[in-house]
């Protein structure tokens, strides 16, 4: 029976020595600039109309796709029709920081084109104002980022 015990007491105690504590590691940092990411608020920045649309992750996929709309729309045709459709690696990569006050500000664009770089950081300076992020009942800057496909983006910008 000592055979059994000894080592079963070990193992639990090696268990709970080892654990962490559940809400430190669940709370949400902010980053060095201030920011939370905007998937893991409370209460996330969105645009006019996504505030009622469901869940929190319904919410959040409204928004991106009312990004992806907007920036389609106000794309300048002129330079949609100029990229080459067989672009080897055609993502986009955006970011923004949505302030206190729902104004876009600090954006960053990465793609292999230069002109669609520029376009879009042009497009996402002028996004309409969203409505205040809170985090924990407190209002903070959040950073959003996301992905998209050019040739998609393009293509719908010809078409708009």
């Amino acid at each position: 029976m000592k055979k059994f015990i000894i080592p079963a007491l070990f193992c639990l105690t090696v268990q709970f020595g080892f654990s962490q504590n559940a809400t430190k590691m669940s709370t949400p940092k902010l980053s060095p600039n201030g920011t939370i990411n905007f998937s893991v608020m409370d209460n996330a920045p969105q645009l006019d109309g996504c505030k009622s649309v469901g869940t929190k992750k319904q919410q959040n996929k409204c928004t991106a796709d009312k990004i992806e709309n907007f920036i389609q729309k106000a794309f300048n045709k002129d330079i949609a029709r100029s990229i080459p459709n067989n672009t080897k690696d055609n993502s986009v990569y955006i970011r923004f920081i949505v302030n206190k006050q729902g104004n876009v500000e600090n954006v960053g664009v990465r793609t292999n084109n230069a002109n669609v770089k520029a376009e879009i950081e042009r497009i996402l300076k002028t996004l309409p104002r969203f409505s205040q992020g809170t985090h924990q009942g407190t209002s903070v800057k959040t950073s959003y980022s996301l992905m998209l496909q050019a040739d998609r983006l393009l293509r719908n910008a010809v078409n708009n």
